[in-house]
């Protein structure tokens, strides 16, 4: 085979990568088009360059090994669709080149082992959606060719804590200035945090697709839901259900808790078994395209609630509806967590309520967000209250998903039972 025929079979190949790495970020193959493309990735990148003005701003891939493979956090994902170790993005607003990813170099040995890697031709650049794609090793000589037109550098990561590591950005930010006199760091950290937490028709698509796929899952675990099963098997249960519905990761860990384990907040042994007379207090997500569901759902093992069971159940619920009819434009989440603490504290178990309410939701499933920030247009957030009673083994919580519109709301996931009597048939018709 002729060179040009190698290069033009290398191209093709990754070509085919890359927009499996962007259009199926986690590897999964999915039943249904993903909806999030490249186009949407690179007007992310636009809409932030235009929030920043001038200078420069990098950002680290800084993601984690799993079982499938590597996946890269919320922020970079957001930005490029790229899951690859190492990665890295600059942006330059008023450079030549103004969308840059950078990635590691290649390692022939290595990927002898795990897979091929693309090399740098034009078809990667153009599947990619960037003005240039190089290898890391360029880092310093971009950077350093930018800050003597524009020495700015903008930290567009989180903001850390004094007692954290320094971030890898912060910390190459620091060097640069150090050896460039007259280079300035600039907090633009709110720019990519307040994109996120304006959901866009497609971004509010996914949740809606992972919400679904998180009912039909629970109604799956439930048909099981019975005394004697163990809770790790009712786990199993519920993680088949999403992969074999096409959501190949969970948005996180889940909690599946019966009797005293259902005041755990975070609960994840799942190493008991389901005894008679108890609840089970389900809080699951599935992820679809990246975007994650959370999903609290509490029901009795009998298949009734008990008087006591009942009470509880009945005066988190009351919460939660007033806390969602609270949710429109110009509310903050503060205001929202005391429409549903006014209830629970007005029926005497305010001690006994111990978490927030609500939280952004994305793809993260706590995702970023200013809490100081009224809630908007776009905005979605979970509703969550929920009261524990360890000595009685009584602990209930019911979470939705809830989007802001223009003029209120939209309770996303309005399709899974949360009434007492609704919650009890559903369990009664699984099971049938």
């Amino acid at each position: 085979m002729s060179w040009a025929r190698r290069q033009t079979r290398r191209d093709r190949i990754a070509l085919w990568l890359i927009c499996l790495v962007i259009l199926v970020p986690d590897g999964a193959v999915y039943s249904q088009t993903p909806r999030i493309g490249t186009e949407t990735f690179l007007h992310r990148r636009q809409a932030l360059l235009d929030s920043l003005g001038n200078g420069t701003a990098i950002l680290y891939s800084r993601g984690e090994e799993t079982s499938t493979g590597y996946r890269a956090d919320g922020n970079f994902w957001y930005l490029t669709g790229v899951d690859e170790p190492g990665a890295i993005l600059v942006l330059s607003p008023g450079g030549p080149e103004r969308q840059v990813l950078l990635l590691k170099p290649r390692d022939i040995e290595a990927e002898r082992w795990t897979g091929e890697r693309a090399s740098l031709t034009e078809s990667l650049r153009v599947a990619l959606g960037f003005d240039r794609v190089r290898r890391t090793g360029s880092l310093d000589n971009l950077v350093t060719a930018r800050m003597k037109h524009a020495p700015v550098l903008h930290l567009i990561s989180p903001l850390a804590g004094a007692s954290e590591s320094v971030p890898p950005d912060l910390e190459y930010y620091h060097k640069v200035s150090g050896r460039i006199p007259g280079v300035s760091i600039e907090n633009s950290s709110r720019f990519l945090e307040s994109m996120r937490m304006r959901k866009s028709a497609e971004e509010i698509a996914a949740i809606e697709k992972a919400i679904a796929i998180t009912h039909q899952g629970i109604t799956d675990l439930l048909r099981e839901a019975r005394p004697g099963v163990a809770e790790f098997q009712l786990d199993g249960i519920l993680q088949e259900s999403f992969k074999r519905q096409g959501a190949q990761h969970m948005a996180f860990e889940p909690i599946v808790g019966a009797g005293e384990e259902t005041t755990i907040l975070h609960y994840e042994k799942r190493d008991q078994t389901v005894r008679v007379g108890q609840l089970l207090l389900l809080d699951v997500g599935a992820e679809w395209d990246r975007y994650c569901a959370d999903i609290s759902r509490t029901v009795p093992v009998d298949g009734r609630f008990t008087p006591e069971q009942a009470k509880i159940y009945d005066i988190v619920l009351a919460a939660q509806y007033a806390a969602i009819a609270a949710i429109k434009p110009g509310v903050t989440v503060r205001e929202v967590d005391e429409a549903a603490r006014a209830v629970i504290r007005r029926a005497g178990y305010i001690d006994d309520f111990i978490h927030s309410t609500s939280h952004h939701l994305g793809v993260d499933v706590h995702d970023v967000a200013d809490y100081d920030v009224p809630l908007a247009p776009g905005m979605v957030i979970t509703v969550e209250p929920g009261i524990y009673l360890p000595k009685e083994e009584i602990g209930v919580r019911i979470e939705d998903d809830v989007l802001v519109t223009s003029n209120g709301h939209r309770v996303l996931s309005e399709k899974i039972p949360r009434e007492r009597a609704a919650v009890e048939d559903w369990l009664s018709e699984a099971r049938r």
